[in-house]
């Protein structure tokens, strides 16, 4: 088997898949994205389901989008001010920086794991960005610290400042969350402490007025789900490769996906 695909992170059947930056991770970029937009196509009734209740979801917190903000505005304090000024960066500065640091870090001390981790979700990142950003486009909504009205939207491509939905820190934040629970869950305490951070972050933008209520729902869900699919592509490739290859680094859980 290619070293280019694939390295085993130790001698333990329960090794994990580990990716190198090389040509072969710059490649998959593209059938990622493709596998990614193209899932609905292939959804199965659980799935759609599933689909409808995030829908329902987001729309009834659309409808109660005004008197979100209105209360989160008027029950402001010190302590709730001193918490969203801590964990909005995690939004945008160190959401972006988390995954290259990783890479690196891995790359120098020689720890694949931290390597693919690092490499896994920037991939993510990169094709959540690239999902929520054309959203954007399409949905054009005014910021709460602009707008007179909760229902304020223009028409697609149209006023460019209008970019309040969905939320890219809760898009960020929610893939790192996502990519971080994926790639460490068998240390149970990696997914409820990524989530409410991430969670808390998303809220943040609420606080600061810079979102609706809505906004931050659509952008965190964006951000787990593509990333579920972007880990669920990588996945499924590296079982490709492997069952026939080099079944053997592969763990049960994996094969039997």
């Amino acid at each position: 088997m290619s070293s280019d695909t694939l390295v085993k992170t130790d001698s333990a059947s329960t090794a994990s898949p580990s990716y190198k930056l090389n040509k072969e991770y710059l490649k998959s970029f593209i059938p990622a994205l493709t596998y990614t937009v193209s899932r609905p196509a292939a959804w199965n009734k659980k799935d759609w389901t599933r689909f409808s209740i995030a829908i329902a979801g987001t729309g009834a917190v659309l409808l109660a989008d005004w008197e979100i903000r209105n209360a989160v505005q008027h029950n402001k304090t010190n302590f709730a001010d001193g918490v969203a000024k801590v964990v909005e960066p995690f939004g945008n500065t160190y959401g972006t920086y988390l995954f290259p640091a990783m890479y690196a870090i891995g790359a120098i001390t020689k720890q694949p794991r931290f390597e693919s981790a690092g490499l896994t979700g920037m991939k993510s990142l990169v094709i959540s960005t690239i999902v929520y950003t054309a959203s954007k486009k399409l949905i054009r909504r005014n910021r709460p610290d602009a707008a007179a009205s909760s229902w304020d939207y223009a028409a697609p491509f149209a006023k460019p400042r209008y970019t309040s939905s969905p939320s890219g820190h809760s898009n960020t934040i929610f893939t790192v969350a996502t990519a971080l629970a994926l790639e460490f869950q068998d240390h149970k305490w990696v997914p409820p402490l990524v989530y409410s951070l991430a969670s808390v972050t998303a809220i943040s933008r609420i606080y600061h007025n810079r979102h609706w209520a809505s906004d931050v729902v659509l952008g965190s869900l964006m951000g787990h789900f593509v990333t579920k699919a972007v880990w669920k592509a990588s996945q499924k490739k590296i079982k490709n490769v492997c069952c026939l290859k080099c079944p053997r680094l592969l763990p049960a859980a994996l094969l039997n996906r």
